[in-house]
């Protein structure tokens, strides 16, 4: 493996830091330390009872604390774990060289397992614990030479008969080594192992946080969109329909006395505007009920093929409207026929309120037809003049306006003409992709 897979298989360019939750850490290592404790001075005393400890110096006072003490740092193998394998190393090397005879213990060999594999596992510095892994692998090696070599074990096993495949002496070095380098591997890559599931195991509560968090957003963007939308449809239902009895009442008072029949016909047109208003509002009243605003529900009176009736309404307060239509409007689908419909509403009713003018013109002009998308311009024009009084208005027609037609990836142009009157134009997308008003 190259310098730059070993450093990948670290971690070392990864720019991530495996957590340690200290309080916690020490808690659940200082019990583990007090059973391998336990367990060092059982392995101490089985060595004992079979005299493989009778040549050390060190006495078994001394025995006991030079196994158990080392022991002991272990309490820190995830909050310090390179001091710790430091501490490991230089008593591997000592005990080597200075105390072959106490090497041999089993408590020894799972202290510095648990050393070298804290330290791969937990290093927050990267760097070192490759370092300190190289260095393990080198004492690993002096060990085996000091085992074997530096002590003359061989010349013991020199006069052995040849039994099997390899003489007494290459026996005994492959021994050692092989296991030297189980532990080494088994701690190694087991430290590995646990450093990068510890890894996954952050990434993936990292993005199932941020998965939870857009889905939060995303929820709440969706309740301010169902908001704006249901803001748009009582404007439209109830606004117009207001505004369009306000004029007739107002007309009908103006006249109630002078002409008794201009007063009926204008508060015959307030009984219809309101009537169908009561019916708009009732449908969507039903379709917000069962918190399924579907196309049908908010349609059903609110498309092209209502316009006429619609038309009739403005033709009642002596506006004349005229309509032109160009391209198939009849495969304009619910949804963009619904906004055209509205937006033809809102300027119908911008006019009778705003404008002097008696007639306006109504163009649907239909392009870009596939089989499922297409663009709807829709045009609504009065040569006014505008009023000389000023009229009441919060411009709130125009926003919705315009909300409609972004929802459909469109654009809208409202401003007066050159001749003094004015012209909405809007223009509507549609594809297999829109699925609602």
């Amino acid at each position: 493996m190259s310098g730059g897979g070993i450093a990948r298989l670290y971690g070392i360019d990864g720019g991530w830091t495996r957590p340690v939750d200290v309080p916690r850490a020490l808690r659940v290592d200082l019990v583990l330390t007090c059973v391998l404790v336990l367990g060092a001075a059982a392995s101490i005393e089985t060595a004992r009872s079979l005299g493989s400890l009778d040549t050390t110096e060190l006495g078994t006072l001394g025995t006991y604390l030079w196994i158990l003490v080392p022991v002991t740092t272990l309490a820190l193998r995830r909050v310090a774990p390179l001091t710790v394998l430091g501490v490991a190393l230089v008593h591997y090397v000592v005990t080597a060289v200075g105390l072959p005879e106490v090497s041999p213990v089993f408590a020894l060999q799972v202290y510095y397992f648990f050393a070298l594999f804290s330290a791969i596992a937990w290093a927050r510095h990267r760097l070192a614990a490759l370092v300190m892994t190289l260095l393990t692998a080198a004492a690993s090696a002096f060990w085996v030479v000091a085992e074997l070599l530096l002590h003359d074990a061989l010349d013991t096993l020199a006069p052995l008969p040849v039994l099997g495949l390899f003489s007494p002496p290459v026996a005994a070095l492959l021994q050692v080594a092989l296991s030297s380098l189980t532990f080494f591997l088994a701690a190694s890559l087991g430290g590995l192992a646990a450093w990068w599931s510890a890894q996954r195991e952050a990434r993936a509560r990292e993005q199932a946080v941020t998965i939870a968090t857009q889905a939060d957003q995303l929820r709440q963007r969706s309740v301010i969109e169902e908001r704006l939308r249901i803001a748009r449809e009582l404007h439209d239902v109830i606004g117009h329909h207001v505004s369009l009895i306000g004029i007739q009442a107002a007309a009908a008072r103006a006249v109630l006395r002078t002409s008794p029949d201009d007063a009926t016909t204008a508060l015959q047109v307030v009984e219809q505007v309101s009537r169908s208003a009561t019916r708009d509002l009732r449908l969507l009243l039903n379709a917000l009920r069962v918190q399924q605003a579907s196309e049908a529900d908010l349609g059903a009176t609110a498309d092209l093929d209502e316009l006429q009736h619609l038309l009739e309404t403005y033709e009642a307060f002596g506006l004349e409207v005229s309509t032109r239509t160009e391209g198939e409007v009849d495969a304009v689908p619910g949804p963009a026929a619904l906004a055209a419909y509205r937006l033809v509403q809102e300027a119908l009713t911008n006019v009778v309120r705003h404008s002097q003018a008696d007639a306006a013109t109504v163009t649907f002009t239909v392009t870009e037809r596939t089989a499922d998308a297409g663009v709807i311009a829709v045009e609504v024009r009065d040569p006014g003049p505008a009023r000389d009084t000023a009229t009441s208005g919060s411009r709130m027609g125009l926003v919705g306006m315009r909300e409609r037609v972004e929802i459909h990836d469109g654009d809208l142009h409202a401003a007066p003409t050159e001749e003094g009157g004015f012209v909405v134009n809007a223009r509507l997308r549609w594809d297999a992709t829109t699925t609602r008003p």
